[in-house]
């Protein structure tokens, strides 16, 4: 009857643990930048966005700047992979394509 309440920060927590075991966790964390790392972020930027989780939470569970968030989000979203209704709604509203 009565739902547990899980937070949003547990909630991407849970998808990303789910969606990348071990070592792969640490790579999203690195501070390097070559393309295998910016791809799996990206990567996971998309999983958690699809999965209405709020910009703001990715970012904390990245530990990323919410600027880095929003430019990914731009990227899959000029590249045709997400679709937000319009300009002016909230990212958690997107569309996968």
């Amino acid at each position: 009857m009565n739902e547990a309440y899980t937070t949003p920060e547990a909630k991407a927590k849970g998808i990303l643990s789910d969606r990348y075991p071990g070592k792969e966790m640490a790579k999203l964390y690195a501070e390097n930048r070559n393309q295998a790392t910016i791809d799996m972020l990206r990567d996971a930027v998309f999983t958690l966005i699809t999965n209405e989780i709020p910009t703001c939470t990715i970012a904390q569970v990245l530990r990323k700047t919410h600027g880095a968030i929003q430019y990914h989000l731009r990227y899959l979203e000029g590249k045709g992979k997400i679709k937000r209704p319009n300009k002016r709604c909230h990212w958690t509203e997107v569309k996968c394509e």
